[in-house]
């Protein structure tokens, strides 16, 4: 069924032509709608392709313009005269019927002698090729003319001929009959893109045990992700609350075994398995114990169940712990228990991080456990050892490391904040000094090279004999703090010092003290052997002689933090 060209009339023309010439260039250039017939400066539609400019002309003549019809032609050719002005490389004539051999003469004969514009028609049966391209299109406009004859059989509901209205009371019918199907399931229906999708929905936690459900699919996996291959067996192998999505190039063929109005196959289907909400035990108190080799309790850490689940190969149990997540996979026979576990400890105080780090490495360790749920246990068995390797075992020991001093930092300085989800490597040395500064250790500290101090003009031997001494026992008191995470942290009042410095360029400052002009000079001391200022945090009464201090190393696994050589270091001056 087509248009109905012949009873067709201007406006309903207009709107059925920029329609689809939308559709058919939209995606390519920029399409405009001139509002205003007949004083359109001689453009109805104009196309703008990147390569060249069409105007259309839409003239709704459905029974041609024969040479009898000498206004419609004077009308046309007026319009191509008026188009002219805008230079196009294209004018197009757009009409609902099939031109005569006469009528094409004529349109063609519009532009004879002249290089531009090509001159072209759209006729009824390019309309009608371009409409059966775009059905939606074509579709659309036939439900309008077919509107008011389902006014005249009372079929207004049916029709849809109430827009979202009538949609909505038509799916909600449809919802409730669909739910009156079974008492234990139900199927949501949604079309989006052409494609009717099926969700099926348990009306309570039990229904696949009361009415059990089977889904079978044959395909290939073997070409698929690895990632796909272990979701299916974590999803369908043991009921796993995560979404589970195969695409139609893994399902060859779809069978679905349940109730007898449910049961149906399908070929090259995409399957999506969605948990359902809430997940069963969801909100449940979980308690995991670790064990030792005799099986007495060795620590004991409560959780919140995310989701239990059953499948074909056993259970498992998804639970969320301080900073931690588990996925615990507990077979009913053959293979022992598998689980996964991530940390997130961004957030966290840092107890409660370092309590997910002992958490973690636990299980990362190959413990062995008990699992309680409502007090009854659930599942037994030794975490699989996850046989970290070097890059592994050197991250976590840096991030345990970081979580550790920053939590000896924050207890000096009464400052509390949550652990941050990143940390720069200058921000980590920062803090690593801190942390041994604060237990009473000589830190040797990559961002002091040098120490900067500005002379008020003075002149003094003391000061004669440090610029010209090849090295000098240097010492200065300057109060540190800890830049991390965007804040200062005040260690307090820190000992700089070393036991053999040179004054950098000494003739310049020695001619600024003989000109008399050595007053906001700056003079720059530097350790020798290009070594780093030492510093130390003496406790009140602290008789320590600096002269047998030994530096410790920061100890921080991964890269060295820079050593900018600048008297602007982060210490001050």
């Amino acid at each position: 069924m087509g248009i109905e060209w012949k009873h067709i009339e201007q406006p309903r023309f207009d709107q059925i032509v920029e329609a689809l010439v939308h559709r058919v260039y939209a995606d390519r250039g920029d399409v405009k709608v001139v509002n205003g017939r007949g004083g359109d400066g001689g453009i109805d539609i104009k196309v703008t392709l990147p390569d060249r400019a069409r105007i259309l002309q839409l003239k709704c003549y459905n029974d041609g313009f024969p040479g009898s019809y000498k206004g419609r032609r004077a009308s046309i050719t007026k319009s191509f005269k008026d188009a002219l002005v805008h230079d196009p490389d294209e004018w197009i004539l757009v009409v609902p019927c099939t031109l005569s051999p006469s009528e094409d003469a004529f349109v063609r004969g519009l532009a004879k002698g002249a290089e531009r514009p090509r001159v072209a028609v759209w006729d009824r049966a390019w309309l009608d090729d371009k409409l059966a391209a775009h059905a939606d299109l074509r579709d659309h406009f036939l439900r309008e003319d077919l509107r008011e004859a389902a006014k005249d059989y009372g079929a207004e509901l049916a029709f849809l001929a109430g827009g979202s209205d009538d949609v909505a009371v038509r799916m909600e019918a449809l919802g409730q009959r669909i739910d009156r199907l079974d008492p234990h399931w139900s199927l949501d229906v949604a079309y989006r893109n052409g494609i009717v999708e099926q969700t099926l929905r348990p009306k309570h936690p039990r229904a696949q045990q009361v009415s059990p459900i089977s889904f079978t699919f044959h395909g290939d996996l073997q070409d698929a992700d690895p990632g796909l291959t272990a979701a299916v067996q974590r999803v369908a192998g043991f009921g796993a609350a995560e979404e589970l999505v195969l695409p139609p190039s893994a399902v060859q063929r779809l069978s679905v075994e349940g109730p007898e109005w449910l049961r149906f196959s399908s070929e090259n289907a995409q399957v999506r398995m969605t948990p359902v909400f809430p997940a069963p035990g969801q909100g449940a108190t979980a308690e995991l114990s670790f064990l030792d080799a005799a099986g007495a309790i060795q620590s004991v850490y409560e959780g919140t169940v995310r989701a239990l689940g059953e499948g074909s190969a056993g259970q498992s149990v998804h639970v969320d712990f301080t900073g931690s997540r588990v996925a615990i996979y507990h077979p009913r026979e053959g293979a022992g228990t598998t689980a996964e576990c991530g940390i997130d400890l961004a957030g966290l105080s840092c107890g409660d991080a370092l309590q997910a780090l002992d958490f973690y490495e636990r299980i990362m360790a190959g413990s062995a456990f008990r699992l309680r749920l409502g007090g009854l246990d659930v599942a037994t068995g030794t975490f699989p050892a996850a046989g970290f390797d070097a890059d592994d075992r050197e991250a976590f020991k840096r991030l345990r490391m970081t979580v550790e001093d920053l939590d000896v930092v924050q207890r000096h300085c009464r400052f509390y904040f949550p652990v941050p989800g990143e940390v720069r490597i200058d921000e980590r040395a920062f803090l690593r000094i801190g942390r041994l500064l604060v237990d009473g250790l000589c830190v040797a500290s990559p961002f002091l090279t040098t120490f900067s101090v500005e002379l008020n003009g003075q002149d003094s031997p003391f000061l004669r004999d440090l610029v010209a001494s090849d090295g000098v026992r240097h010492r200065a008191t300057v109060d540190y703090a800890v830049q991390f995470a965007g804040r200062e942290l005040p260690i307090g009042p820190v000992t700089v010092f070393h036991p053999r410095v040179h004054v950098e360029n000494p003739e310049l400052v020695l001619q600024a003290l003989e000109a008399g002009r050595a007053e906001g000079h700056r003079l720059t001391l530097r350790p020798a052997a290009n070594e780093e200022y030492r510093l130390y945090f003496p406790r009140p009464d602290d008789t320590t002689d600096l002269n047998t201090l030994t530096p410790t190393a920061l100890g921080i696994p991964g890269p060295r933090p820079c050593r900018p050589d600048s008297p602007d270091s982060p210490l001050g001056t």
